[in-house]
């Protein structure tokens, strides 16, 4: 379904969502000028064409103790490209995974218990994973704006 195809209220309706997704249908109602039953039927009929799937909490591994989280690049050498991408993408560390621009570049968000099993995991990728030209990471200190983990791995 096309955004593009529901009207002005129902764009609204979904930012107030996206910004507080338990927010009621009366809070939602007196921003858009709406009865409450009017925002139910609304939404409903945005959860009916997919234009809202699902609603979630989202967890920050950020602030749970002793997560540690890091940014990491992968420097892959051209013939080993497609491997290593299948190879990084099924590690349970790895909770997302993007191809960037640049030479056989990946960029990874990745998640363990500690610091020190983010030192281990790294360290086998890069003993074990043929193809694999360089590794750096930062790990994470503070999520600004945005999200870490995608909402389906929460």
């Amino acid at each position: 379904m096309n955004i593009n195809s529901i009207d002005e209220k129902d764009k609204r309706i979904l930012e107030l969502l996206r910004k507080d997704g338990r927010m009621t249908y009366s809070d939602i109602g007196a921003e858009v000028n709406l009865s409450r039953v009017a925002v139910a039927a609304r939404i409903k009929s945005l959860e009916e064409k997919g234009i809202i799937r699902g609603y979630t909490a989202i967890v920050d591994p950020v602030s749970l103790s002793k997560m540690a989280t890091y940014v990491v690049n992968f420097d892959i050498k051209p013939d080993h490209f497609e491997d290593v991408k299948e190879q990084l993408a099924a590690l349970p560390e790895m909770v997302s995974l993007m191809q960037t621009s640049g030479t056989c570049h990946l960029m990874g968000i990745c998640i363990s218990k500690d610091t020190q099993a983010m030192r281990i995991f790294l360290n086998n990728i890069f003993k074990t994973v043929p193809g694999l030209e360089r590794i750096t990471f930062h790990n994470v200190l503070d999520v600004i704006k945005g999200i870490i983990l995608p909402e389906d791995s929460v």
